[in-house]
């Protein structure tokens, strides 16, 4: 028995793709607002004060440049007021995730150019920093990135019509006539 080919077995991967795009927009965004919440109760309940203390301890016992470099910056980000934006940052980001995975699941026609939109926003200033700071992690980023705004926008192009959700008042009334 062979397996389909053409329209069908591009209609099933683009179905697959399509699936894990959404999946990985969903528990991204559930893991952004989970952070977000932590970060929120790190300060309610005091620990950003027991943080800080944490960090003037590492400054004051570090003896390599490295140490003193990692104590400063965990100085300078368990700041309440660091967490308080990093707690809205992160909101912010998983709400739109979630947003993202709901417009395509629900099938909007406008869900992959939403996510292709999101996503091309922040490239450049990801292809700056991979310039700027050359990572493994970041090309990785940069190019699951790209990939997924190519794919969005191939998917976007080729099956708006069928993204549509159906007309519930069928296409007769279309004409604004009964």
């Amino acid at each position: 028995m062979r397996s389909p080919s053409g329209p069908a077995a591009a209609g099933g991967a683009s179905e697959t793709a399509l699936r894990a795009i959404l999946v990985y927009k969903l528990v991204k965004g559930l893991l952004l607002l989970t952070a977000s919440v932590v970060l929120i109760v790190t300060v309610l309940v005091g620990l950003s004060t027991g943080l800080e203390e944490h960090a003037a301890r590492l400054h004051a016992h570090a003896t390599r440049a490295w140490a003193l470099h990692a104590s400063e910056l965990l100085a300078r980000v368990v700041t309440p007021r660091w967490l308080h934006w990093s707690a809205v940052a992160l909101a912010l980001d998983g709400g739109i995730n979630l947003v993202e995975a709901w417009a395509l699941q629900k099938r909007h026609p406008w869900g992959p150019w939403l996510v292709v939109g999101v996503t091309g926003l922040f490239l450049p200033a990801e292809a700056f920093e991979m310039w700027r700071h050359p990572r493994p992690a970041r090309l990785v980023l940069l190019l699951v990135n790209l990939i997924v705004l190519v794919f969005l926008v191939w998917y976007a192009r080729r099956h708006a019509a069928h993204l549509a959700p159906p007309n519930p008042q069928g296409a007769a009334s279309s004409s604004g006539t009964n």
